[in-house]
C-alpha cells in the first residue's frame, strides 16, 4: 500500500492506503485528530472510562467534558463563552446551538465485500457509515461558542441501491451525486468524533459497546454514539441531573471526586447531556459514600438535590446498557 498526505478544511491528515477497485467518493484517508478540542482527545492514547454512582449501582461512562456557564458584563455583554442560565441560575443548553450535521442512510446499501479484512481492507462494505459535516476542531477566543460532541441527525433516502460505503463525502451527497434527499426535520444525538488511532476501553468486562465508523470529506473517522437527546417544547435540549462530589479541603490523596447521576442508561430519564451541580464533602461523609441521588425520600447515603444549589455548566457524557 502507498501512503500519501492530505490535507482537508485546513486540518493535517494522514492518508494511508489506496482502494484497488474504489466505488463512489474517493477515500481519503483517516483523520488526524491532533488539532481536536480537547474534549475529544485520548489521554495517552486511551479512552478510559469514569464510573458514576446511580441508585447504589456503579455506572460506567465515557467522560466527553463540561462545558461551563457563560459570564456576561454588568452590561450584558458575553466575556467568556459557555452554556445559558434561566432566572434560577440553571444551565441550559438551547437545540439551536447544534450545529452539525450527521447523515444516516434509512435505505441501506448494496453490499459489496461481504465481510471486512482488517489486514487488507481499508473500510468494510457490508454497512454504510453515517456522513458528518463538521469535526470538532479547536476554538480560540473568549466570545467562541465552545464545541458540542453535539449533531442534528438527517435521515437520507433514496441511495439503496449505492454499494456500502460508496459515499463518504456529505458535500457530494447533498450536491445530489447519489440522488435520494434528507427526509423531513432533523433529531439530535450525542455523536463524539475521536481519534481513530487511540484504545476505547470496555465499559465493562461484558460490555459490547465500541467506537462506531464514519466519514468526513472522505476521511475516515470513528465515533462514540451516546444516543438521541430529545428536545423539550421550549426548544431546550433535556437533560439528566448530576453532581460532581469532591473531598473536603485537606481531604487525604485516597479521597477522589464521585459523580452521581439521577438515571442510569436504558431508564427513564437518563440523557447524555449532564446539567451538573457540585457538592463539597465532609470528613464525617466523605464522597465515596454517596450512593446516588434522591429527591425528597432520601436514604441516608444518598444526596439530595434540593440540598445542592451550586451549577457548573453542562457535562457530555456516553454510557450504554450493552
Amino acid at each position: 500500500m502507498k501512503c500519501a498526505l492530505g490535507l482537508a478544511a485546513a486540518l493535517s491528515v494522514v492518508g494511508c492506503g489506496e482502494s484497488t477497485d474504489e466505488v463512489g467518493d474517493k477515500y481519503q484517508g483517516a483523520v488526524d485528530a491532533t488539532n481536536f478540542d480537547t474534549k475529544f482527545r485520548a489521554t495517552s492514547g486511551t479512552y478510559r472510562t469514569t464510573n458514576a454512582m446511580v441508585k447504589g449501582a456503579k455506572v460506567p461512562f465515557f467522560n466527553l467534558g463540561q462545558v461551563a456557564t457563560e459570564r456576561k458584563d454588568d452590561k450584558g455583554a458575553i466575556t467568556t463563552a459557555g452554556v445559558p442560565v434561566d432566572e434560577a441560575g440553571r444551565p441550559y443548553l438551547p437545540a439551536s446551538r447544534v450545529s452539525a450535521t450527521s447523515y444516516d442512510f434509512a435505505d441501506g446499501c448494496r453490499t459489496g465485500k461481504p465481510e471486512f479484512d482488517f489486514r487488507n481492507d481499508l473500510y468494510p462494505e457490508n454497512e454504510q457509515w453515517p456522513l458528518f459535516t463538521a469535526l470538532p476542531l479547536t476554538v480560540t477566543g473568549n466570545t467562541t461558542p465552545p464545541v458540542l460532541p453535539l449533531v442534528k441527525v438527517a435521515a437520507w433516502t433514496g441511495t439503496g441501491g449505492e454499494q456500502c460505503n460508496a459515499i463518504k463525502d456529505a458535500a457530494s451527497l447533498t450536491k445530489g451525486a447519489f440522488g435520494g434527499a434528507a427526509g423531513e426535520g432533523t433529531t439530535v444525538a450525542l455523536r463524539a468524533i475521536i481519534d481513530l488511532t487511540a484504545l476505547v476501553n470496555k465499559l465493562s468486562p461484558e460490555s459490547t459497546f465500541t467506537s462506531k465508523g464514519g466519514w468526513y470529506r472522505g476521511l475516515q473517522l470513528a465515533y462514540l454514539e451516546g444516543g438521541a437527546v430529545p428536545v423539550d417544547d421550549k426548544g431546550n435540549l433535556k437533560v439528566m441531573d448530576g453532581v460532581l462530589v469532591s473531598p473536603p479541603t485537606g481531604a487525604p490523596t485516597s479521597e477522589t471526586p464521585a459523580y452521581l447521576f439521577a438515571a442510569a442508561p436504558g431508564e427513564e430519564g437518563w440523557s447524555p447531556v449532564v446539567r451538573l451541580r457540585t457538592f463539597t464533602a465532609t470528613a464525617a461523609k466523605p464522597a465515596s459514600s454517596y450512593t446516588g441521588l434522591c429527591v425528597d425520600a432520601c436514604a441516608p447515603t444518598e444526596l439530595d438535590l434540593a440540598t445542592v444549589n451550586r451549577y457548573a455548566g453542562v457535562l457530555f457524557v456516553v454510557g450504554s446498557n450493552q
